[in-house]
């Protein structure tokens, strides 16, 4: 399962090609980097992390063995392993694919997690990726000091209430040395000014909501965060006037008016989702949340056509998730947009590994008489696309 509390964005890398960030749901305490610049990050890193900085030194480590060539350097000293050719044809199906969704699907495949586990960095590389890491994040306008702290804390293993830190430490060694060097360049660094989002704490407490709801939240007696906790697992629990009560209706803060309108649509107040959403949608345009939440607003009162036109400006990315997807082809569908409807359940099997569905949903709905030409090219350009992810998946099951 992969769920998107927190989306960087795509970055250039060196050589060409992107970053791709993928939160997994995971309560392993850890983070990777694979192939092709892909990032993967365990939702039990984030719940253990109390601020953005904490999680950013991770992943700006993380980034820095893909900037560095730890893996590919790994991969030619180890070209005779038959799990590093393995590896080395998912790094190719990740990178030559032409759909960032395939990507995705090849990455978090069981294969990509079983070589994943071969790989163990140096003592060098590990510190070479902390200077490297360090420089990221002091970029990046984050703490530096985050990196020494959350090592320290590793160590101790005092962070280790809702995840299990012991493959962290197998592919990242810790050692007295490391720890003391990142400190000493994180110090030469200096006091600076640090930019962190004040909603990242609220992202970490809804994805312990989905994902780890018996674990305590982490609010450091911060009121208006504890409220919205509490309303986050009411809401999950099935109780929405109990989260209307914590929350009342009208915030301008974006997780609580989320929270807010989710909550008035399972008690029926659409309009009143409608008024509260319909000023940020405007504020924020594209942000999925407030899409689909304010989507299933207009649809229950009867506003489908005014729905599409919300959502069809919306371009899919690799990152657009499948609740999003879900209501868009609800959407589509009464708004009388069959060929986005079937697109819609093509991109949602894509992202779930399911080639063969996808391609016969594409190849149906390139049929549709009433597609224009252009229409029916792109489907079934999708459909070609799909036929070669599925060729390289039969060679990832040689392996």
């Amino acid at each position: 399962m992969v769920t998107r509390p927190w989306q960087p964005p795509r970055n250039p890398r060196p050589g060409g090609g992107n970053y791709y960030f993928l939160i997994v749901k995971n309560p392993e305490i850890n983070a990777y980097a694979m192939p092709g610049g892909v990032i993967v990050i365990h939702s039990g890193l984030i719940l253990n992390t109390r601020s953005e900085s904490e999680l950013a030194a991770v992943v700006a480590h993380e980034i820095a063995h893909v900037s560095q060539r730890h893996i590919a350097r790994m991969l030619a000293e180890r070209k005779g392993n038959p799990l590093m050719t393995g590896l080395g044809v998912l790094a190719e199906a990740a990178a030559a694919s032409k759909s960032p969704e395939a990507a995705q699907a090849i990455i978090t495949s069981t294969i990509a997690t079983q070589l994943h586990r071969q790989l163990s960095f140096s003592r060098q590389m590990e510190t070479e990726a902390d200077r490297t890491g360090l420089r990221i994040l002091a970029g990046a306008g984050l703490d530096p000091q985050a990196m020494p702290l959350f090592m320290e804390k590793l160590d101790r293993r005092t962070s280790d209430l809702h995840g299990d830190i012991t493959q962290y430490l197998r592919t990242h060694p810790p050692s007295i040395d490391r720890l003391s060097d990142t400190r000493a360049q994180a110090n030469q660094m200096g006091k600076r000014g640090v930019r962190e989002d004040s909603d990242y704490a609220y992202a970490r407490e809804k994805l312990r909501a989905l994902t780890a709801p018996n674990s305590p939240a982490i609010t450091d007696g911060n009121a208006q965060l504890t409220q919205y906790a509490q309303a986050v697992s009411q809401l999950r629990r099935g109780n929405p006037n109990a989260a209307l009560q914590t929350l009342g209706t009208q915030s301008r803060q974006l997780p609580l008016a989320l929270t807010i309108a989710a909550a008035l649509n399972a008690t029926r107040r659409y309009a009143e989702t409608e008024a509260l959403l319909t000023p940020l949608a405007d504020a924020y345009p594209g942000q999925e949340d407030i899409l689909s939440v304010l989507a299933e607003a207009l649809l229950a009162n009867q506003k489908a056509s005014q729905a599409w036109q919300l959502l069809s400006r919306t371009q899919l990315t690799e990152q657009t998730s499948l609740e999003f997807l879900e209501i868009r082809q609800r959407v589509a569908e009464q708004a009388g947009q069959a060929a986005e409807a079937y697109r819609s359940a093509a991109e949602r099997s894509i992202r779930m590994g399911e080639y063969k569905h996808a391609r016969a949903i594409l190849e149906q709905a390139a049929r549709l008489p009433s597609n224009p030409a252009t229409t029916s090219a792109r489907l079934q350009a999708m459909a070609r696309e799909i036929e070669q992810m599925e060729t390289k998946e039969k060679q990832l099951d040689k392996f």
